[in-house]
C-alpha cells in the first residue's frame, strides 16, 4: 500500500544524498523523488474516489417514472378541465413521493 503522507524529512534526505553523491546521481535522486510524490498522489485519489457514494439506481427510476408519469396525468387533468389545482395537485404528489423516498434514504443510511 503506498504511503499516504511525504514527510519533510524524506526531502531532506535526498538534498543531502545529492550533496553526498554529487551532481552525476542528481537525476536518479530527482526521479526517484517525483516517483514518491505520484505514489502520495495516486494514494490520496484512490482514496478520494472510494469515499464518493455509489450511485442510486432507484432513486433515478423513480425520478424518470416520476417524470414519466406526470405528463400523462398533466394531460388527463388538462383535457378534464382541471386548472390551475389540478395541476398543483399532480405535481404535489409528485413531489411528496419524491420527497418522501429522499428522506427515508436519508434516514435509514448506514454511517
Amino acid at each position: 500500500m503506498p504511503p499516504e503522507k511525504l514527510e519533510r524529512n524524506e526531502l531532506s534526505a535526498a538534498l543531502g544524498a545529492r550533496r553526498e553523491l554529487g551532481p552525476q546521481y542528481e537525476l536518479e535522486l530527482a526521479e526517484s523523488l517525483v516517483d514518491r510524490v505520484n505514489s502520495v498522489i495516486d494514494a490520496r485519489l484512490e482514496a478520494r474516489k472510494s469515499r464518493r457514494p455509489p450511485l442510486d439506481w432507484a432513486q433515478m427510476t423513480l425520478g424518470l417514472g416520476s417524470m414519466a408519469l406526470s405528463v400523462p396525468l398533466v394531460a388527463i387533468v388538462s383535457s378534464n378541465g382541471g386548472g390551475t389545482i389540478g395541476l398543483l395537485m399532480v405535481f404535489g404528489v409528485v413531489a411528496f413521493v419524491n420527497v418522501a423516498y429522499v428522506l427515508t434514504r436519508a434516514l435509514h443510511r448506514p454511517e
